[in-house]
């Protein structure tokens, strides 16, 4: 009666155990597909993390192998002693460029006052010829003031070259200020753009701790639920091992009990056919020991015929010596082997870097000859242009002096002053040299006009009636004041965020920018007008109207806030 429960309960925990075992074996089962599905979308690159980190990797790869070959370019000794004879030609070429300019500046200055002076000493001595002819009898008296304005001419000069001297050395200090102020902008450069290397490894830095946090955080997640399994599993070995504890104390106690049965009731009895076994045994084990001896002795003797030596010692060292001749012999061949397997390889690399030399030499002549020929046509282009902006230059110069012979007109027909030339080293009346004076002085003049007239009309002729006058009079305009256009009408409200960042805020790059030329100018306009986002409906919009997710994001995270 006591027997039948502890059975029952028994069967009921060994199902229980089952079960258990059972849901594991499934559950690691799940988890290993799991393990295999992920393991599989890694290698093929499904998963878009896993695809973003590959592309990374093979493009990091890909700009390594280039900033090697780079490097390895760089390094040679051709190329080394080319950029030294470069920096030297190029250095030579800016300073000479430095002092033709310097001198060219001031010869074409000295050579301008020097014209101008020139201009007006021709100008007196012809008026002084005039004088003599007309004035025969006053020589003596045009004389001595010849001499005296060619006195005061000579001091006038002089003044003017102490003025002239006065500038240079202004301009001088000048051009020193400016090579200052350049090199304190290239230091400036130079610490700017070591910031920006700083701040990029800080950058890349905190991205790098960002992924190790974001990737550690990840495996305390997998750890962490590898851990309840194993406590899990645990948990279940335990209970294994209870009931394996449980059956081996039922069997030990069954084999105490049959133990203690046998000690008391078992008898010793004698087998007369189990005792002729073990004899018999006992002689074939004694058969097959002398067998062994005499195998043994036998051997001793083939040794001692085959060595002619009994001592043991000696027959020992005998084979020692001859295994250390054989070893020696083996090593030296081996050596000898991978040696010539070495140098072998080594002669291959050698040929196949020989190889890569030739080709890598043959590319760069050929590289050499198309630029080149790109060269020699940009020059043939450049001739072209230059020919074209030639007789272009001529063409206007041409339609200058026309200008400036009508604008001298005018202002004879205008009546202008030309006090304000008499203060001038040069010209003493309108030409290319003051041209902004001339033009001032006709628009002063015009303007004098227009207040006269307009004065005549309202003041002088107010009260002599109806006239015909009144149709041509002249009136002045009051000034047009410019007014801004309304911010709202060219930008909304409210625009959309997400998209100006996307599309306008990212063509800005961080790195500093050289000016484009016409031909890049005309291109990037090109290539703005063909972008749909250039369209003002689509580059600028309200954000409550735009079709972009994030920017439904943004919204809805106002609306929570408020």
């Amino acid at each position: 009666m006591e027997v039948q429960p502890s059975v029952s309960n028994e069967q009921a925990n060994d199902l229980e155990v089952l079960k258990k075992m059972e849901d594991d074996h499934l559950r690691l089962q799940r988890q290993f597909r799991m393990i295999q599905a992920d393991r599989s979308n890694r290698v093929k690159g499904v998963h878009p993390m896993f695809r973003r980190q590959e592309d990374l990797l093979r493009r990091l790869k890909k700009e390594y192998i280039n900033v090697s070959t780079d490097l390895k370019i760089a390094r040679s000794g051709a190329n080394r002693k080319l950029e030294d004879k470069t920096k030297k030609e190029v250095l030579d070429s800016i300073l000479l460029r430095e002092k033709t300019d310097t001198e060219c500046e001031n010869g074409i200055i000295l050579m301008d006052q020097l014209e101008g002076l020139l201009q007006r000493n021709n100008k007196q001595t012809l008026r002084l010829k005039r004088l003599v002819n007309s004035t025969m009898g006053k020589l003596e008296e045009r004389r001595v003031t010849s001499e005296q304005r060619l006195k005061r001419t000579e001091n006038k000069l002089e003044a003017a070259m102490l003025r002239f001297n006065a500038i240079q050395c202004e301009n001088k200090k000048i051009r020193t200020e400016i090579e200052h102020v350049l090199k304190d902008r290239a230091i400036f450069n130079q610490a700017w753009d070591k910031m920006l290397n700083a701040l990029t490894k800080g950058k890349k830095f905190l991205t790098d701790l960002f992924e190790s946090s974001t990737l550690a955080y990840d495996q305390r997640d997998e750890w962490c639920t590898k851990l309840k399994s194993v406590q899990e599993k645990g948990r279940m070995d335990q209970l294994l091992q209870v009931q394996e504890m449980r059956d081996l104390q039922k069997s030990f106690d069954h084999e105490m009990k049959l133990y203690n049965f046998l000690s008391k009731k078992g008898v010793i009895r004698i087998n007369a056919k189990e005792e002729k076994r073990v004899e018999e045994r006992r002689l074939a084990r004694e058969k097959q020991v002398k067998e062994k001896y005499t195998a043994h002795i036998k051997i001793l003797d083939d040794i001692n015929a085959y060595t002619q030596e009994l001592d043991i010692n000696k027959i020992i060292e005998g084979f020692q010596h001859t295994e250390q001749k054989n070893f020696s012999v083996y090593k030296m061949l081996t050596e000898y082997c991978a040696e010539n397997e070495v140098l072998g390889r080594d002669l291959q690399r050698i040929r196949q870097n020989l190889e890569d030399r030739k080709d890598w030499i043959a590319m760069m002549e050929e590289r050499q000859n198309k630029k080149l020929k790109v060269l020699r046509e940009e020059l043939e282009q450049k001739s072209k242009i230059t020919q074209r902006l030639r007789e272009n230059l001529e063409i206007q110069t041409q339609q200058l002096n026309d200008s400036m012979e009508k604008v001298y007109e005018i202002f004879k027909m205008l009546d202008c002053s030309l006090e304000p030339f008499h203060n001038l080293l040069g010209d003493k009346h309108p030409s290319f040299h003051c041209l902004n004076l001339t033009f001032c002085l006709i628009t002063d003049r015009i303007k004098e006009l227009i207040h006269t007239a307009f004065y005549y009309e309202r003041h002088v002729q107010k009260h002599h009636g109806t006239s015909r006058l009144r149709t041509y009079t002249v009136h002045s305009e009051l000034p047009k004041f410019w007014s801004a256009v309304p911010i709202n009408y060219m930008v909304p409200a409210d625009p959309c965020p997400s998209c100006v960042e996307a599309r306008w805020m990212s063509r800005v790059p961080e790195e500093l920018e050289a000016p484009l030329e016409e031909d890049e100018v005309l291109s990037a306009i090109t290539e703005l007008s063909s972008d749909p986002a250039f369209v003002r409906s689509d580059r600028i919009h309200p954000l409550t109207e735009c079709k972009v997710p994030r920017s439904r994001v943004i919204l809805a995270r106002r609306y929570m806030q408020n």
